[in-house]
Formats: C-alpha cells, sequence, structure tokens
C-alpha cells in the first residue's frame, strides 16, 4: 500500500510538470507540498528545478499540535535541502482555551526556531476545528494572536474567507504585523470547481492572496479510479493534468495574478 501511494504522489507531480509545460500557467511560479513518508520519491525530480516544494512537518490530525518528527524536529530539516520551505497544519482557534492557546503557540514557536537554526521559509495553515463556530473574524483573529506571540511564517495558507470583508481583516492583519510576509495560499478542502469559482472570484481583488493549495479537488476522484484499477497511470496523467489546467484558467479568469500553487 505505501508504494502504491508513493507511486500515485509521482503520478501527479508528472501530471503538474505537464500542465505547467503546457503553457496553460502563464508565468505562474509552480509548486508542490509533498510528504516525507509517500512523497521522497519524488524529491529528487522536483528540488533544483525552480519549483517551490513544501513538506508537511505535523503529525495528521494532532491537536495539539504536534510534529512527526517529536522534539527532532530541527534536526530532521537539516537533512533537507534548504530551498524546501516546512509546511505546518494547526487546527488552531482564537477562541480556544488558554492552556490550548499556549500549547500550540509554543509548538508554532519550536517550529519558528527549528527554520532559523536551519535557514528556511516556514509556512503555517491555519485551520480552525469543524466542531467551533467561526464568523468573518475568526481567521484574522487567529492571525493577530499568532504574530501577537512573535511568530511570522513566511506563507500562511487558509481556508477561504467568508467574504471580502474577511479577507480586508486578513490582508490588515499581515500589513500591520509583517509586511514582508510572502503571502496567502487558498485552501481547497475537496471543494468542486464551482465552489473553487466563487473562491477564486472573492479573492481576486486582494493582492495578499499570492496563489491556490488545491490537491484534494484535482485528484481525489482521478485517485480513487487508480486505485480501484479503472484507471492506468497514463489516464490519471491525463485527467489531472486537465483538472489542474481548468483550475488555472479559472483562477486567471477571475484575474488574480499566480505566483504559486500545490498539487499534490
Amino acid at each position: 500500500a505505501v508504494q502504491r501511494i508513493a507511486r500515485f504522489k509521482q503520478l501527479m507531480t508528472r501530471a503538474a510538470r505537464r500542465a505547467f509545460d503546457s503553457g496553460a500557467a502563464g508565468n505562474a511560479h509552480p509548486g508542490v507540498i509533498l510528504d516525507d513518508r509517500f512523497g521522497a520519491d519524488a524529491f529528487p525530480d522536483m528540488t533544483g528545478t525552480g519549483w517551490w516544494v513544501a513538506r508537511p512537518v505535523e503529525r495528521p490530525g494532532s491537536r495539539p499540535l504536534q510534529f512527526e518528527a517529536g522534539s527532532q524536529l530541527a534536526l530532521a530539516m537539516r537533512a533537507w535541502p534548504t530551498e524546501h520551505v516546512a509546511k505546518c497544519l494547526v487546527s488552531y482557534h482564537p477562541d480556544d482555551d488558554d492552556a490550548m492557546r499556549d500549547l500550540q503557540i509554543a509548538r508554532l514557536d519550536a517550529l519558528q526556531q527549528a527554520c532559523l537554526g536551519t535557514d528556511r521559509e516556514f509556512l503555517i495553515e491555519v485551520i480552525p476545528p469543524l466542531d467551533m463556530p467561526t464568523d468573518e473574524h475568526t481567521l484574522a483573529r487567529a492571525l493577530d494572536q499568532i504574530y501577537a506571540a512573535g511568530i511570522r511564517p513566511d506563507w500562511w495558507k487558509l481556508p477561504p474567507p467568508k467574504g471580502d470583508a474577511a479577507w480586508a481583516q486578513i490582508a490588515g492583519s499581515i500589513a500591520h504585523h509583517d509586511p514582508q510576509c510572502r503571502g496567502v495560499l487558498l485552501l481547497g478542502l475537496e471543494a468542486s470547481e464551482d465552489a473553487l469559482r466563487r473562491s477564486f472570484e472573492i479573492a481576486a481583488p486582494h493582492a495578499i492572496c499570492k496563489g491556490f493549495a488545491i490537491g484534494r479537488s484535482v485528484f481525489a476522484e482521478p485517485a480513487a479510479a487508480w486505485f480501484a484499477g479503472r484507471l492506468d497511470d497514463a489516464g490519471v496523467i491525463d485527467e489531472v493534468c486537465a483538472r489542474y489546467i481548468r483550475l488555472i484558467a479559472l483562477w486567471h479568469g477571475a484575474g488574480t495574478p499566480i505566483t504559486t500553487k500545490e498539487l499534490a
């Protein structure tokens, strides 16, 4: 099973390359997010090529945040090429109780120190827990709290804000605390193409949004067919490439300048 997943990750990177080689993305800066467990075989093909490469460091599903490498995060990162970006998903809500918030902040600070110590950029992906209420202020309040603790990621990766007011608050938080931040990548969260179109249109007027991160929205259906034996390798590459190109067109159509993307 591990080998099959690793093989599928390689197919995804081949599809991403084909999409960008087609010229559909214009002058976009392509990127992938690949995990060490299943994506390691694809690292050599993506490193040193000009692609933006990020690697998750969080233990999936952990709340409070935990790292796959435990207390050895910096040691694990020293084995990475310096150009690789550390990506960390944190299930964070600004209304978490004090104990939870303090622990989450401490772990994010450990991430920042590990990245400073290994001379690399890092990205924080903030997704509020599904069982807690959210509104147009939630994401900006979360960013404000993280910034107030002295944590300044190079990138943010966020769920689609609920509207222009929410985007304006996020942009304001970043401009106030860290005007050198590279920007926000928009999460897909397995959304349909119609839902992504709406998210792109809302994001378009906001320069702080630099790209989208829509892996599962692109490959979930082809993956299910491939693992079930209904689609071969070439079919997966064709289907994922076509889906990716359609979403790039939607992004261009929304009027947003593309700089970075994620596929796998």
